[in-house]
């Protein structure tokens, strides 16, 4: 068993317009940072090729369901994936967001604090940029 994180946040927007949004892969560089210098292009209607820290990665994104189920996987040739465990369900009038990241095989504790702290500031960069609109 490898060591988690949760970060869990509310975002004042109706759950169905966020799961839209958030469901909609199109939308990621919206609310990360610019995190991917280059258009996501389509593999399938799941799986879209970028680059990442001047890499090729694959993202494949889970299905848009009802259940508020947003997990993302980044695939590399070279290292293991990265899985990012997303939830998000209504909160009252508005929503909650929870995302859990799994330490990887390897991954050094500072490497995975960093990594936490990314997606901590994402999320707060989506919760800023949604409740702008």
């Amino acid at each position: 068993m490898f060591p988690s994180r949760t970060i869990s946040l509310a975002i004042n927007w109706p759950w169905a317009e966020l799961y839209a949004f958030l469901s909609n892969p199109q939308t990621i560089n919206r609310w990360t940072q610019g995190l991917f210098p280059t258009p996501l292009s389509p593999v399938t209607d799941h799986t879209w090729r970028t680059l990442y820290d001047g890499e090729e990665v694959i993202i494949a994104f889970t299905p848009a369901n009802p259940f508020g189920v947003l997990d993302v996987e980044l695939i590399w040739t070279d290292k293991p994936p990265r899985h990012y465990v997303a939830r998000l369900f209504p909160n009252g009038e508005a929503s909650e967001l929870c995302c859990t990241i799994i330490q990887r095989p390897g991954e050094s504790d500072a490497a995975f604090a960093s990594e936490c702290e990314w997606v901590r500031i994402d999320l707060d960069i989506l919760k800023t940029y949604i409740e702008s609109l």
